[in-house]
């Protein structure tokens, strides 16, 4: 019997009688039968008939498998044909399948992803509150601290006061109580140097610090326990550090004429007061002298325009306060004892008819009111004023004695005395 095959080509069967002949002979179940060669060629044989008569039967056949083969194709091709749109609906049916799985998919995703952003935003939220709770805590503590520690406030800046004690120049601030250390700064103008003095104590002397005459920037702080406390600087004082002349020591000649002393290193002259008691003093100017001298040289024939008496003089080097030098104490006193002598009188002349004297004096000269007349040599009269005046006029005739002729009149002012001397006789005109 032919069978059809729908992959391929048509295939013969073996028949039955043959297959199982050739099954029986495989396996050795033909031994059961027969032990001996002649049963075993009678199968052999048997074999071979139901071949030759399987052949025979095939011939008959081949004119029916040459029709049955276009058949099977058209078949085959239908089929093909049916399994091809059968595989297109398929796969179309399977990407269907397939949009609809991942659509499934997604919104499942979706909703995992919701769910943990609910579950991560609780979870978040807490974290949040837990931090915020944390911070607010800590808060609390650093207030407690703060509260609690005593605070590092900065001092106020200080105020500066300087004066002067016992030839030392102090500076001063105010005391602080929460100072640990009082700081002092001093700069010369025009320098970088900055001068540094710390003490335990609102004031120091600052003298070995100022180097020389001049303006000085002084400023000072108060030292904390550490740099939150320390103060800032104060305001800068503006200091004029002066230095005072080297005071004259003076020594008067044995003559009693002249006072000398030693020259003042930058000095820029020198003042001779005067004065009586406790009048106001008086002076003389006198010159630096040239640099190649030493000594300078006051005569007391200046006094010769001054009035009489008993002076007390003392000498000062003045200085150039620019350079920022200052005068010089005034020395140790000198006692003077100014005499002044008169002034002669003038135009003085004698009337022997009347007996009358008359002169003048120079009043700004010489301030008397006693005179003394000599007449003819011998007589000799003192004659008082009632006041200083420039014109005088005496009747000599009580004085003289009768019959007398008078032949010479000399006149002079009387001093006191003491320090006023008096004037040289002056011979009158007779008329």
């Amino acid at each position: 019997m032919v069978q059809k095959s729908n992959n391929g080509p048509i295939k013969k069967e073996m028949p039955e009688s043959i297959r199982k002949l050739f099954e029986q002979k495989q396996s050795g179940n033909i031994v059961q039968e027969t032990n001996n060669d002649e049963g075993l060629n009678t199968v052999e044989a048997n074999i071979e008939k139901e071949s030759v008569n399987a052949v025979d039967n095939s011939k008959s056949d081949d004119a029916f498998l040459i029709e049955d083969n276009k058949v099977v194709k058209e078949e085959n091709a239908k089929t093909l044909k049916k399994e091809k749109v059968k595989k297109e609906k398929a796969k179309k049916e399977k990407l269907k399948n397939d949009k609809i799985e991942d659509s499934k998919r997604q919104e499942t995703q979706l909703e995992d992803e919701k769910s943990n952003s609910k579950k991560l935003s609780k979870k978040t939220k807490i974290t949040i509150l837990s931090i915020l709770l944390a911070v607010v805590c800590c808060a609390f503590v650093i207030t407690l601290i703060v509260l609690l520690v005593p605070k590092a406030n900065k001092m106020d800046a200080p105020t500066i006061q300087i004066y002067s004690l016992s030839n030392q120049t102090i500076l001063h601030v105010d005391e602080n109580e929460d100072a640990v250390l009082y700081e002092f700064y001093i700069q010369k103008k025009g320098e970088t140097n900055i001068a540094y003095l710390s003490s335990q104590t609102n004031e120091v002397s600052i003298k070995s610090k100022l180097s020389t005459p001049g303006e000085y920037y002084i400023w000072a702080r108060y030292g904390g326990k550490n740099s939150k406390e320390t103060s800032n600087d104060s305001e800068k004082y503006t200091y004029y550090y002066y230095e005072y002349l080297d005071t004259p020591k003076v020594y008067v000649s044995s003559d009693s004429l002249t006072m000398t002393w030693l020259k003042v290193v930058n000095a820029k002259e020198y003042r001779v007061y005067y004065g009586i008691d406790d009048q106001e003093l008086s002076y003389f100017t006198v010159a630096q002298p040239s640099s190649t001298t030493t000594n300078v040289i006051f005569d007391f024939a200046e006094f010769n325009n001054v009035s009489a008496g008993n002076y007390t003089l003392y000498v000062q080097a003045v200085a150039d306060e620019n350079n920022y030098y200052k005068s010089s104490e005034l020395s140790q006193p000198i006692l003077y004892a100014n005499r002044t002598k008169l002034a002669d009188v003038q135009s003085a002349t004698y009337n022997r008819e009347n007996g009358m004297l008359r002169f003048t004096v120079d009043t700004s000269k010489t301030t008397t009111k006693h005179f003394e007349i000599v007449v003819n040599e011998n007589e000799i009269f003192g004659f008082v004023a009632d006041s200083i005046n420039e014109e005088y006029t005496f009747d000599l005739t009580p004085y003289l004695k009768k019959g007398v002729e008078v032949s010479s009149v000399k006149i002079k002012a009387l001093g006191d005395g003491d320090y006023i001397t008096d004037s040289e006789y002056i011979t009158a005109g007779i008329i």
